[in-house]
């Protein structure tokens, strides 16, 4: 199949969630795609569906010139092989092609969809492209994260490791279950990684390269600098008086919050005038160890990604300290964007963010003593230095990271799908 690649393509994409309600950056960075390419000229519309809602929800919206159809599906009793293929899913995705006639899908995150949208697109013959937001095609917790903390091999555990951490999401835990889902999904002509890490553990669990795109996230306008928190511009208005750090990982042990509470001790003792604000939710006992250290620390909870830059710009780091492999972090992104450098977890896609010393610091992952010291030699360096730090963050977004080459890579990949024949 081909056609023109702009104002006569019809895109219709599939996710799990989409704002107003929503997890994370997957879904942020969705909405910014959706934007940027209706503002190319693209036909874009967007099946948010999910089989793990409280009540069944039928609904069209419009959320900042996006066409949305939300079809929340009644949650019923969770089964290991209705998490692969769901029949109700499939009829919602098979009724919305039908519907809309796109020219090519595309999938974002699908673990409350099953791998139904897969299916429904392969018997109505309309190409798909993927992008791949975390592991789950490698593993039932979407992470390659263990009950220990330690980390699998997908090269060392083709069946997988059978030692999964469950807490979070953890869905399809069935035998055989990555030869499963590579069948379900071989009708992907490509998968959009944001990293290069992650293409990495996809090829070593047996994924072949060239079914691949390199297409970094990418950030249009909205979610500055500007705010109606009332937290948040309370903290803005003293932010002269203190050491801000910022970390958006709220009570998740994967985005750290462990690493952080053991971290805080140090660098409390170590550096005055620190002021410490946590963002987001997440386990009541991480966050509890986080409110026992106020008033230095702060847990404000959820802010929308449309408000948390203005946060990111008032602090004088954000961390990021991550003990799973990350593809391409929305807050590293975000962070740079308003000129705040990131101190990072070596790990996963990370470190293809984040040029030590220019624009934030890495760290071994997991190493408490280590992300501690790297804070404190931020502040040990002169303001000069630290102000040309902040410059250096927001260019590199500029230069390196700007939104135009996420669509225009994206738009190659769709011309790529429509004129080629898919990778088996």
């Amino acid at each position: 199949m081909t056609t023109a690649i702009g104002r006569d393509l019809r895109i219709l994409f599939v996710a799990n969630l989409f704002p107003p309600d929503y997890t994370g950056g997957a879904e942020v960075i969705n909405y910014h795609t959706c934007r940027g390419l209706i503002e190319q000229g693209v036909d874009c519309s967007l099946l948010v569906v999910n089989r793990r809602a409280p009540r069944r929800v039928d609904e069209k919206y419009d959320h900042d010139g996006i066409a949305v159809h939300r079809v929340a599906l009644a949650a019923g009793k969770r089964r290991a092989w209705t998490d692969v293929f769901d029949p109700a899913v499939y009829r919602a995705v098979a009724a919305e092609l039908r519907r809309c006639r796109p020219h090519l899908v595309h999938i974002h995150n699908v673990s409350g969809a099953s791998l139904a949208p897969y299916v429904a697109c392969r018997v109505q013959g309309v190409p798909v492209v993927n992008t791949l937001h975390d592991l789950w095609l490698l593993c039932p917790n979407n992470m390659l994260y263990r009950r220990d903390g330690s980390f699998c091999d997908p090269a060392q555990n083709p069946r997988g490791c059978r030692q999964c951490f469950r807490e979070y999401d953890f869905w399809a835990d069935i035998p055989f279950r990555r030869t499963i889902f590579a069948a379900l999904t071989s009708n992907v002509r490509f998968f959009i990684s944001p990293s290069r890490a992650l293409m990495r553990l996809h090829v070593a669990a047996g994924y072949k390269p060239e079914r691949f795109r390199l297409v970094p996230h990418g950030l249009g306008a909205g979610g500055g600098e500007s705010t109606a928190h009332a937290a948040i511009q309370t903290l803005l208005a003293t932010r002269s008086q203190y050491r801000t750090l910022v970390f958006a990982g709220g009570g998740i042990e994967i985005k750290g919050a462990g690493v952080l509470i053991e971290a805080l001790p140090i660098l409390l003792r170590h550096l005055d005038r620190l002021r410490v604000i946590v963002v987001g939710t997440g386990e009541e006992r991480l966050l509890a160890a986080f409110r026992r250290l106020a008033p230095q620390v702060s847990v404000l909870g959820w802010v929308p990604f449309q408000q948390i830059g203005a946060l990111f710009a008032a602090a004088d780091l954000v961390l990021v300290p991550s003990t799973w492999p990350e593809n391409f972090p929305l807050v590293t992104l975000e962070s740079l964007k308003v000129g705040t450098p990131v101190v990072g977890s070596d790990f996963g896609g990370i470190p293809e963010q984040i040029e030590e010393g220019v624009t934030g610091y890495l760290f071994p992952v997991g190493n408490a003593a280590a992300l501690a010291e790297k804070v404190i030699l931020h502040f040990s360096r002169p303001a000069y230095v630290r102000q040309r730090m902040r410059a250096q963050c927001a260019d590199q977004v500029r230069t390196h990271l700007p939104f135009g080459d996420h669509i225009r890579g994206t738009l190659q990949v769709y011309r790529e799908a429509l004129e080629g024949t898919c990778a088996s």
